[in-house]
């Protein structure tokens, strides 16, 4: 199961109709956080750094990113549940599928996956 980090000093308490509530990790480009709708489903949200959209190229790339996302057959990845690349910061909202995350997978010994276990592993966690 990935862990989840409390938020820190500067992480937005809501993101478009989503309440953080921690963080399940954070990169070059941004941050995923726990987050929960108004019904309380909880769902990964991931924010680009505001430097990261400073850089003009970063916010097409995302833009990319979550249209590819949204191209995915929904049993091969977590569906995108809402997109604003328009935003101060650029978001794309997620289910939340449970499960170890891909560092936490390798460092424990998870034998490597094949195609067909990979995709047995993907159904179950839905």
């Amino acid at each position: 199961m990935a862990s989840v980090s409390p938020l820190v000093p500067g992480d937005p308490a809501q993101v478009g109709g989503f309440w953080t509530a921690g963080r399940l990790g954070a990169g070059g480009q941004g941050v995923v956080f726990e987050a929960y709708d108004a019904s309380g489903t909880r769902v990964a949200v991931k924010v680009l750094h505001g430097d990261a959209v400073a850089r003009g190229q970063v916010r097409n790339r995302f833009a990319k990113e979550a249209a590819a996302a949204r191209r995915v057959a929904p049993f091969c990845t977590a569906r995108v549940l809402a997109v604003d690349v328009d935003a101060p910061k650029p978001y794309i909202v997620s289910e939340y599928v449970e499960g170890p995350s891909l560092r936490q997978a390798v460092t424990e010994g998870q034998p490597p996956l094949t195609g067909g276990m990979t995709r047995t592993s993907a159904r179950q966690r839905r």
